[in-house]
């Protein structure tokens, strides 16, 4: 076997390896978030798109259905319906401008802030785990890797566009 069919059959597998890990790293922190909110029964059906708006309204404050479907990279039409829930289950709030009654916006409540510090936390202890991992290796081999990385994932996206 060649070293190009080598590294896809590896790349392959530690994309299963990384795909099967989400899962089970999603599930771990919705798990969690269930558990320090025991009393605020919104939480007990989150999913993990409803997570990543909370996470992107958490990050920027106040933004608007354009803005979180560009940041999530789902259709507007999408982020409203997820919005809808959120709002529904208290997480969230919609508001508009006074000077700009036409937009609506959209921010965190407490138990909103509450989900969004538990994935802060969360994401904050995966990076420190990859960070420490990285540390083996030198600054030209992170150099080339990061190199190979954003390489791929461009080819990814120009193969998932022309399918």
């Amino acid at each position: 076997m060649d070293l190009k069919q080598k590294i896809w059959d590896q790349w392959v597998l530690m994309l299963h390896k990384q795909e099967d890990r989400a899962k089970r790293r999603e599930a771990l922190l919705l798990e969690q978030i269930r558990k320090s909110m025991p009393d605020y029964d919104e939480v007990a059906d989150l999913s993990i798109t409803e997570l990543h708006v909370i996470q992107s309204i958490g990050e920027k404050g106040n933004v608007n259905v354009t803005s979180l479907a560009q940041r999530i990279g789902v259709t507007k039409s999408a982020i409203s319906k997820i919005t809808s829930k959120l709002l529904k289950k208290g997480l969230i709030d919609r508001f508009q401008l006074e000077d700009n009654q036409k937009e609506v916006f959209f921010r965190l409540t407490r138990g909103g802030e509450s989900v969004f510090s538990f994935h802060e936390i969360f994401h904050r202890r995966l990076e420190r785990q990859m960070l420490s991992f990285l540390s083996q290796y030198s600054d030209s081999e992170l150099e080339f890797l990061q190199k190979v990385m954003r390489d791929a994932t461009i080819e990814m996206e120009k193969n998932w566009n022309n399918q």
